[in-house]
């Protein structure tokens, strides 16, 4: 399943660079996230409670950041796995500055689900991902305004 989208920040690509990858930032603004431990720079540990379609479950995973260019660019591969499947994503996020001294935030990629959630339909799956991922990046925009102040 592709993923594909953009959001605006209020904030300059390089901060924006930060909250995006504040695991503090990520706890708060990420829909079903319990728990999340940054292993190293580049490698966090997360428990999440999602449900797709009446399907729930706690599911445990990976979130790693490669290729990264502090303001500029990051690869998200995360991996995650539950009593109802798994899921793996692999994304390039970009972040560049605008005329209004914020910045834009590109995504792009791929996801792949298994198991009893995959069963649920690729229609929904969609639906589902554009509704977290949404989710998310307005949590973090909420974030970057609230480090305007």
């Amino acid at each position: 399943m592709k993923i594909a989208g953009s959001k605006a920040f209020p904030t300059d690509p390089l901060r924006t660079y930060e909250l995006l990858v504040d695991p503090e930032v990520i706890s708060r603004a990420m829909p079903g996230v319990k728990s999340l431990e940054k292993k190293s720079d580049s490698l966090y540990e997360a428990t999440m409670e999602v449900g797709v379609a009446g399907i729930k479950g706690s599911y445990q995973g990976t979130l790693e950041l490669l290729d990264v260019e502090p303001g500029d660019r990051y690869r998200l591969v995360v991996h995650g796995e539950g009593p109802m499947g798994f899921m793996d994503a692999d994304v390039v996020v970009s972040m560049a500055a605008t005329e209004t001294g914020g910045s834009e935030v590109v995504y792009e990629g791929e996801a792949k689900v298994g198991g009893t959630v995959a069963g649920v339909g690729q229609r929904v799956l969609a639906g589902v991902a554009k509704f977290l991922i949404g989710q998310f990046f307005n949590g973090v925009v909420k974030e970057a305004k609230r480090s305007l102040t």
